[in-house]
């Protein structure tokens, strides 16, 4: 069995202005993607049930697993691509970046402002079967600076979402999927089961939990697109 875990950011019409469309999916494109997904028998989980399946305390799992994930935590998740996944039983798993809820995407300087999730959405959301991880206290690259940094990065992180969420938060998603041996290990010591970065490939069983590897999806990965990179992941044996 092979875990597919997909990387969103913004499912949004392009606005104008926009400097890095490739973290933009339409919302039609979206919708395309995940009715194709269900036809080819995927079907979503969590990564707290992968984890349980790979130490043995859960036995069984879809025979395609999917694993939806949306770097960021912007409003656009909310109006656009929750609205397609609810109504279709498909889960997903949300990385807000702890100093921004409620504001914009600071870190991206050259980027437009755009709008974030908010307290008390974040926590209707959950309600409503959303589940949320860390992206970082600022989303600072991890692997970049000094390890008390990241250390402290991680375990504020996880600490504040802790309040915001009141459950606790296990999963990290690296900011700019920037990450090395270190910062495994210093993810591990803040209190996180696991994390996940870029890499575009699919996951063993005995794949790292702390290097967890995502296919990124951007207008460019049309349906036909979309199917040949999965059969290509699905089989390849390395």
């Amino acid at each position: 069995m092979k875990l597919t875990i997909l990387m969103y950011h913004k499912v949004d019409e392009l606005h104008a202005g926009v400097r890095y469309p490739g973290n933009f999916v339409s919302p039609a494109l979206f919708e395309r993607q995940m009715d194709a997904l269900l036809l080819w028998g995927y079907r979503t989980i969590t990564l707290d049930q992968w984890l349980d399946y790979r130490d043995g305390r859960l036995d069984r799992l879809p025979s395609k697993p999917l694993i939806l994930t949306f770097d960021d935590g912007y409003t656009c998740f909310d109006e656009h691509a929750w609205p397609i996944l609810k109504p279709r039983g498909l889960r997903a798993t949300v990385f807000l970046v702890a100093s921004e809820i409620g504001g914009w995407n600071s870190w991206d300087r050259a980027e437009m402002r755009l709008p974030l999730l908010g307290a008390e959405r974040i926590r209707a959301l959950q309600d409503e079967g959303v589940h949320f991880g860390s992206h970082g206290f600022s989303h600072v690259p991890l692997a970049k600076v000094e390890p008390a940094r990241a250390l402290d990065e991680l375990t504020r992180s996880r600490a504040a979402l802790t309040d915001v969420l009141r459950r606790d938060v296990t999963a990290l998603a690296y900011p700019f999927s920037n990450q090395d041996a270190r910062v495994r290990r210093l993810a591990e010591q803040a209190g996180y089961r696991c994390a996940v970065r870029g890499k575009g490939r699919m996951n063993w069983r005995w794949t790292d939990p702390f290097g967890l590897r995502r296919i990124k999806m951007d207008n460019s990965v049309t349906v036909p697109r979309l199917k040949r990179v999965l059969l290509r992941e699905r089989y390849l044996r390395v």
